[in-house]
């Protein structure tokens, strides 16, 4: 596991699949994105290369393998948009490696789902996010699949979790640079009670969020469960980004989501 303390949080972010990248922190970054990997044939991809870098600043060339047997793209020109088009239907791997100028390489990768139903519904990246419906903290019901068209931030959470308090001042940070570019940020309470949740986003002028509150407390509720974020599992503050499709593009720890990553969506 790739620790915070030893490599900025921009580069660990970077580094998980979605904005993915093969990290070495003493060699380059290979990271390939898109704002769009699924749909119906013929599906165009425009991967975004210029989040791929080398911390020692050598010069660096790429190659594209789009996964379909198509010719791969090369050059060395990282801040252009690469297009392409996939024409038949099927479950396609992009992979970028990017090579220094000492021979020095890495590889990331980018699954790319050409079908008129779109990827399988799961909690992987590259997954369609379970869709659900819950009861906001101001009593309104609120529905994930209402927000297809945005990015959407979940994020489970507890004001009894140290961590997650920790975390809730970043997500803030993220959501107020990019509400108005379509970024909506859902925070499900896994507090047994929901007045708990209620005072802590109130004392804490946190205004951006929706929030939304079950019963069963510390991640069993039926929302929580559906994540699989559970304490008998992975836990919580965990943070799930999901693209304008409604498909997954991160999962993890919300304080290695970087603003670029959800810039890269938007």
């Amino acid at each position: 596991m790739i620790q915070r303390r030893y490599i900025p949080a921009i580069l660990v972010a970077l580094t998980l699949l979605g904005l993915g990248g093969c990290l070495d922190r003493n060699g380059p970054i290979a990271v390939l994105s898109s704002p769009l990997i699924s749909g119906p044939a013929p599906l165009q991809v425009s991967f975004d290369l210029s989040y791929s870098t080398d911390p020692q600043g050598r010069p660096m060339e790429y190659r594209l393998d789009f996964g379909d047997g198509t010719e791969s793209a090369t050059g060395s020109n990282f801040a252009l948009i690469v297009p392409h088009t996939y024409a038949v239907g099927g479950v396609y791997t992009a992979a970028l490696t990017v090579t220094a100028q000492d021979g020095d390489s890495a590889t990331d990768r980018l699954t790319i789902t050409v079908s008129g139903e779109g990827p399988p519904i799961g909690l992987e990246v590259g997954d369609a996010a379970p869709d659900f419906t819950g009861r906001t903290t101001d009593g309104e019901d609120v529905t994930l699949s209402d927000f297809r068209g945005s990015v959407v931030l979940l994020d489970f959470w507890g004001a009894w979790c140290p961590p997650c308090r920790e975390s809730m001042p970043h997500l803030d940070a993220l959501v107020s640079a990019h509400a108005g570019e379509g970024l909506v940020a859902i925070v499900v309470s896994t507090d047994t009670a929901e007045q708990d949740a209620i005072d802590f986003l109130k004392d804490g002028g946190y205004t951006n969020f929706i929030s939304v509150w079950e019963p069963g407390g510390k991640a069993k509720s039926r929302i929580a469960e559906l994540y699989g974020v559970s304490s008998s599992t992975v836990g919580i503050p965990r943070t799930f980004l999901i693209d304008r499709q409604g498909v997954i593009r991160y999962v993890g720890h919300p304080l290695d989501l970087a603003d670029g990553m959800i810039a890269g969506l938007l």
